[in-house]
């Protein structure tokens, strides 16, 4: 029996680490571009699901906006959009969300019951969007994830690679702590839990993923340093200082409580350090294609 699913993001990072995951799956994968959805015309999106009729909905627009371009406007535009239209049809969504969500709180590991109580624009928009969709739209999903690194795109990963191997000097913070997960581990989350919709599951609410394995903000950067060195890959040395204060405008702690996960779709945390080597040599690979493509 055929499975449609559409994808609403193929060009940010973790959109095209989902593709890259989905095309692997026997589903009838949609992926539209501006000539088929346009979203700024609120009745495009209507009208393309009465035409295609997907199964499933995975939701990842705006998500990448709302970190790093500081414009949180199409990850909430999107979500009411969504929600209505999938509430209107009856289409069951995963829809990505954040650990940005949490207040200031002391809890070292957030579980899926805590309240939220964002601290920024970032946080407040991740809420709207959940909070829309929540109550519109009784089959969702919503994946909160930790910090996500990859390769590619704008993150703690990327930008710690570029700062170390320009010899410049970082900065990072010792009391912020987090669970690094790699954007094809986020997407083989969203994955496995669409199989399972396709094959029945009826478990819905908010889920969190992030990797089996917690961490400061130092001490991902020292580990990251510590390879670079025995890669020899370090042309100049970096200077590396502490921040010994607790931020008053984020969360201090990204680290996600993932029972809701495994308890309802059997999904484990994988750690993220074996994968670290790969992501950095990757990162590697795709400068040195840019420089050639300069």
């Amino acid at each position: 029996m055929s499975f449609t699913l559409l994808l609403t993001d193929v060009m940010s990072p973790l959109g095209r680490a989902l593709e890259h995951e989905l095309e692997r799956e026997p589903f009838k994968l949609l992926m539209p571009g501006i000539t088929e959805l346009d979203w700024a015309d609120a009745q495009s999106l209507p009208a393309y699901l009465q035409k295609h009729q997907p199964d499933l909905i995975v939701n990842c627009r705006g998500w990448e906006d709302a970190f790093h371009s500081g414009s949180q406007a199409m990850l909430i535009s999107t979500a009411r959009q969504l929600a209505q239209a999938c509430a209107d049809k009856s289409i069951p969504l995963i829809h990505i969300s954040s650990y940005s969500v949490f207040g200031g709180d002391s809890k070292v590991t957030h579980s899926e019951k805590d309240s939220i109580a964002p601290l920024n624009d970032i946080g407040r928009a991740f809420a709207e969007a959940e909070q829309v969709i929540a109550e519109q739209l009784p089959k969702h999903i919503i994946l909160r994830l930790s910090w996500v690194i990859g390769a590619y795109g704008d993150n703690l990963l990327t930008r710690l690679l570029s700062s170390f191997l320009a010899g410049a000097s970082v900065s990072v913070n010792r009391r912020l702590r987090g669970a690094p997960t790699a954007l094809s581990d986020a997407a083989r989350v969203a994955v496995a839990m669409s199989k399972q919709i396709q094959c029945g599951s009826d478990n819905w609410g908010v889920m969190h993923y992030c990797s089996s394995d917690g961490c400061s903000e130092d001490e991902f950067a020292e580990q990251l340093l510590q390879l670079l060195i025995q890669q020899q890959l370090l042309t100049a040395e970096p200077s590396l200082s502490l921040i010994d204060n607790v931020p008053t405008d984020e969360p201090f702690s990204a680290i996600l409580g993932c029972r809701r996960a495994r308890d309802y779709f059997g999904i484990q945390a994988r750690s993220w350090r074996p994968s670290l080597l790969p992501l950095v040599k990757q990162w590697l690979h795709n400068r040195e294609k840019g420089k050639v493509a300069e």
